[in-house]
């Protein structure tokens, strides 16, 4: 947590007082507190304004060398010389024997040596580190080992070589900005936590496509799932009960998921990819035969009540198994009716045997009057199932 924070600048002021009270009255009111309190205290402040606390007494030493909760950034040094001369001095006073719950890492200068990230991360595994957070703008190839970790979160650093990862009990991956400079480093990030119940993916770079690396067994027991990015293989999430995936273009899925129970997609396409969406879901869902909730957010660029397009609309001749048997929540947002919308609305409620709720929530710039002809239309249409409502929002 930075210094800059609120919270943390009304605790750090908040001690700073106590520590007035203290001097003026002569008498120490924090030191008597219980550890449990203290570290919790410690654990809203940045780890450079946690070390002022030692000012208090002999009591506090101990405790700051001990937090299970830490939050290093260099934002708060004046250069990368003063941060890392105060991490290996925080490391080198710190007990081996004691275990990070968390340790989140920002380092933005990049003057530092490659050695020094080695140790950075080095440091926090061999205390059987938890929760891990590495956020850096700078190329990164140290080994990640650990059989402690349970969440890790990347942000910002570059693989310029194949990553060395063993992460058997990791849960939760998290990664956003990342760039590998080839796809297998991707692919070998994945198969080094076999685990992994959490995926979630954002704005990824890869320099060198390859797409040799199709099949990722270490997601055999993904549960969730939340992709914003083309380089990770819809099929490499087969396992996943829980998916939200923003999508700009059609893509090629060749499995089946069998554990899908939630899907919301998020259609970012390009304008003169507007209609393809409709027709290339309606035969991804044929992949999901056990889908029950089904979201579909438009966050394109779309704000004016054109090109309808329904008369060159064809129902596909094979229903989603779904629809026959699963599906019983729909929900569209910002329709605007454009585009097939009106189609694959209609679609749905005539096929779907057990939907129980369809829900229209229209975009923000469409008025009153075109918001109830659009209901009116809706409330017409066919619903196979007797027991399907029909909310307009």
């Amino acid at each position: 947590m930075e210094s800059s924070n609120p919270k943390s600048s009304f605790i750090t002021a908040a001690i700073s007082k106590r520590i007035r009270l203290n001097l003026s009255r002569q008498k120490d009111r924090i030191s008597p507190l219980p550890d449990s309190i203290l570290h919790h205290i410690l654990s809203f402040l940045p780890i450079k304004d946690a070390a002022v606390t030692t000012l208090l007494s002999k009591r506090w030493k101990p405790l700051y060398l001990s937090q299970f909760l830490l939050h290093f950034d260099d934002k708060t040094f004046p250069h990368a010389l003063s941060f890392r001369h105060f991490f290996y001095s925080f490391f080198s006073h710190r007990d081996t024997s004691l275990p990070i719950l968390s340790l989140h890492l920002k380092c933005r200068h990049r003057l530092y040596p490659k050695t020094d990230f080695r140790y950075f991360v080095s440091s926090a595994l061999k205390r059987r580190v938890q929760n891990l957070t590495i956020d850096l703008r700078h190329s990164f190839s140290s080994p990640i080992t650990a059989k402690s970790l349970l969440v890790l979160k990347l942000r910002m650093l570059t693989f310029d070589k194949t990553p060395l990862v063993y992460l058997p009990s990791l849960k939760l991956l998290h990664l956003e900005n990342v760039t590998f400079l080839n796809h297998e480093y991707l692919c070998k990030l994945l198969f080094g936590c076999p685990f992994l119940e959490q995926l979630e993916a954002k704005d990824l770079i890869v320099n060198t496509l390859d797409r040799r690396c199709r099949g990722v067994a270490g997601l055999s027991n993904l549960i969730k799932a939340n992709i914003s990015d083309i380089h990770v293989d819809l099929n490499w999430l087969h396992s996943v009960k829980h998916l939200r995936l923003q999508v700009d273009e059609p893509s090629i899925v060749d499995c089946m998921f069998h554990n899908l129970t939630r899907l919301e997609l998020l259609f970012d396409f390009m304008w003169e990819m507007r209609m393809l969406k409709w027709t290339w879901l309606i035969k991804l869902l044929q992949n999901f035969p056990k889908l029950q909730t089904l979201i579909i957010d438009d966050i394109s660029n779309v704000d004016i009540l054109t090109d309808f397009c329904d008369e060159t609309w064809e129902d596909p001749e094979i229903v989603p198994q779904c629809f026959l048997s699963h599906l019983t929540t729909c929900s569209l947002r910002n329709y605007s009716r454009v585009n097939w919308e009106f189609q694959f609305v209609k679609y749905v409620m005539q096929n779907s045997r057990v939907l129980n709720t369809m829900t229209i929530q229209c975009a923000k710039f469409v008025d009153t009057r075109t918001k109830h002809q659009m209901l009116m239309e809706l409330s017409l249409c066919t619903r196979n199932s007797t027991t399907c409502k029909l909310l307009f929002i």
